[in-house]
C-alpha cells in the first residue's frame, strides 16, 4: 500500500494542510510542526510528486546526483561524465548541491526522490550515518560516492583515502623530505580524515617528525589554496621543504601564490596534490599528484543504480585503486 500525505500527517500529528505547506516549503509553519512532519515523512518515506506526468509514468527518465559543490571542478568532472552516459541512454540530470551542510543534504535528497529519479548518485558527507541509513534501506537503488556506510559496501564506489596518502608520503619521504607541511581540507569530512591519516602513519612507519604548525586546515578552494600558502610563507619556507596538498586545487592556488613571492617551484619548494584533474597536467610545473578517478566513478555508479533500480541485485562494480602520477612538482632534496 503507497503512503499517502495524509499518512504522514496522522504520524506528525498535525493536519493534512501543515504537511502539504512543509513539504511545499512554506514558511509559515513552526518549527516544531516543520521537524515533525519532516521526521515522519522519513520514516514513511513518503515523498511529493514533482508533477502530474510523473505520477502517470513509471520513473520521470530523470538521473538524480547530488554534489557538495557544483563549482568544485572535482564535481563538474564527475557531473559531466555522467551527463554524456544519461545523454546516450535518452536520459537526463537532475543536479543538487548539500556544500557540507547536513539540512541541505537531507533537503536535496528529499528533491531527487520527488522527482522520481530511476537513478540517484549521493556525494553526502554531512548527513549522519543514521539518517543515510534510513535512505538507503527505503531506496535500494540509492548508491552512494566516496563514502563508506556499513551494511552497504556493495553500493559504496571510493577509492582508500587512507593507502592512497600513505603511498603518496611514503614516496616523497624516499625523495629525502623530512621537513613537510600538509595542507588538509577544514571540512569535517571522511576524505580528510582518511588522508591526514595516511600521512599521519607514513610519517610514523618512515620515523619524521610531523610539526604541528606545519598542519594546515582550509576549505579545497582556490581561496583556501591562497590562505594556506600565505600562513606557511608567512611561517618561513626554511622550515619545510614540500606541501602536500589535500587536493589539486588548493595545490594550484597555493603554486602561485608561492610563485608571486619569488619562490621557485620545484627548485626551492616541492609540492604535491590530490586527484590528478585536468589542472594538474597544465600547471608550470605540472603537478605530481593522486589519481582520483570520479570521472569513471560517477559513471560506474550511474550504471550500477539503473541496474539496481532495474532490480538486478547481483549487479557489482570493481574496486577503484589510486594510482600516483610523477611529475615535476616534487625533486629530490639535496643531502
Amino acid at each position: 500500500m503507497n503512503t499517502t500525505i495524509r499518512d504522514v500527517a496522522k504520524r506528525a500529528n498535525v493536519s493534512v494542510a501543515t504537511v502539504s505547506r512543509v513539504l511545499n516549503g512554506s514558511a509559515k509553519v513552526s518549527d516544531t510542526a516543520k521537524e515533525a512532519v519532516l521526521q515522519a515523512q522519513r520514516e514513511l518515506g513518503f515523498h511529493l510528486n514533482a508533477n502530474a506526468k510523473t505520477l502517470a509514468q513509471k520513473d520521470s527518465n530523470t538521473i538524480g546526483i547530488l554534489v557538495s559543490d557544483i563549482s568544485d571542478p572535482y564535481f563538474g568532472t564527475m557531473i559531466k561524465a555522467c551527463d554524456e552516459s544519461a545523454h546516450e541512454m535518452g536520459k537526463m540530470l537532475l543536479i543538487t548541491q548539500g556544500f557540507y551542510d547536513e539540512e541541505r543534504e537531507l533537503s536535496a535528497i528529499d528533491s531527487l526522490l520527488s522527482h522520481r529519479c530511476c537513478a540517484i548518485l549521493i556525494h553526502a558527507l554531512a548527513i549522519s550515518d543514521k539518517k543515510l541509513m534510513a535512505y538507503m534501506q527505503a531506496y535500494p537503488y540509492m548508491v552512494l560516492i566516496n563514502r563508506r556506510l556499513v551494511g552497504f559496501e556493495d553500493r559504496c564506489v571510493m577509492i582508500d583515502n587512507i593507502s592512497a596518502m600513505y603511498d603518496l608520503t611514503n614516496y616523497v619521504i624516499k625523495f629525502g623530505h623530512r621537513r613537510i607541511a600538509f595542507v588538509n581540507s577544514s571540512f569535517d569530512i571522511a576524505d580528510a580524515k582518511e588522508r591526514y591519516a595516511g600521512f599521519k602513519k607514513a610519517c610514523e612507519d618512515n620515523g619524521v617528525t610531523i610539526n604541528p604548525k606545519l598542519i594546515i586546515s582550509v576549505p579545497p578552494s582556490l581561496e583556501g589554496g591562497k590562505t594556506a600558502a600565505e600562513k606557511l610563507y608567512n611561517i618561513g619556507i626554511e622550515n619545510f621543504s614540500i606541501v602536500m596538498c589535500y587536493c589539486d586545487t588548493i595545490a594550484a592556488s597555493a603554486m602561485s601564490v608561492f610563485a608571486g613571492h619569488g619562490i621557485n617551484i620545484p627548485q626551492k619548494l616541492s609540492i604535491t596534490g590530490f586527484d590528478d584533474l585536468f589542472i594538474a597536467s597544465c600547471l608550470n610545473p605540472t603537478l605530481t599528484t593522486v589519481t582520483n578517478p570520479i570521472a569513471l566513478m560517477g559513471q560506474e555508479a550511474l550504471k550500477l543504480s539503473l541496474e539496481r533500480y532495474n532490480n538486478n541485485q547481483d549487479y557489482r562494480i570493481s574496486a577503484f585503486k589510486p594510482v600516483i602520477i610523477l611529475r615535476k612538482s616534487v625533486v629530490e632534496v639535496k643531502k
